[in-house]
């Protein structure tokens, strides 16, 4: 991480603890999907989420997934440097923070790139969502792997972690509707069980 960006997400830190960004991406991605859904008549489950950004009620699910991916980012930037370890490797964990990073971004991305039926925003959005998917799966199986090796985190966490990389990779491999709403609620699921035990452990408050 930069100096700069360090020193940035430091000063909001200090202001707003990292754990409430968890829980603050989790309501901005909620929220935004909740609401595009009661602004569209007749859509379920069976279609994929992605037709939401195109729906009558898409600029409240692009403009949720826009904050989500920016509130992840500062809570993946906290959460970092606490699972730094003498048990991983910094390569590792440098690879962890990167991917995480990237994520972030491509998360971001899905909410302003529209799938727009039958144009090259319809391929560009179905590429980002790849992207970020992959990114998902593997920033998730390295922080897992990070949280097996740390005294700070249970094997709950990790066995969590594993979970959803898993999910991801088999939406990946199906994109099957059913399974992408899984797996969306399992990240949350995810970012608000580590973020539930960061606000346990006073002692992970480290700004």
């Amino acid at each position: 991480m930069s100096v700069d960006l360090r020193k940035f997400v430091t000063k909001i830190i200090k202001v707003i603890p990292g754990p409430y960004w968890g829980l603050f991406s989790i309501i901005a991605s909620s929220l935004g999907v909740i609401i595009a859904i009661l602004m569209t008549p007749g859509y379920t489950m069976s279609r994929m989420m992605s037709h939401l950004g195109t729906s009558p009620g898409a600029l409240f699910f692009n403009l949720g997934m826009i904050l989500a991916g920016l509130f992840t980012l500062v809570f993946y930037l906290y959460l970092a440097p606490i699972l730094k370890s003498e048990n991983v490797k910094v390569g590792i964990h440098r690879t962890a923070l990167v991917f995480a990073i990237l994520f972030c971004v491509f998360y971001t991305f899905i909410g302003v790139i529209p799938s727009v039926a039958n144009s090259s925003l319809e391929i560009a959005h179905g590429l980002v969502s790849m992207i970020c998917l992959i990114f998902g799966a593997i920033h998730k199986s390295l922080f897992g792997y990070m949280m097996l090796k740390s005294e700070k985190f249970l094997k709950f966490h990790v066995y969590s972690a594993i979970s959803v990389a898993a999910l991801e990779i088999i939406f990946l491999l199906t994109w099957i509707p059913l399974i992408e709403w899984i797996m969306v609620f399992a990240i949350n699921y995810w970012i608000f069980i580590i973020s539930f035990h960061l606000f346990t452990r006073k002692d992970l408050f480290y700004y």
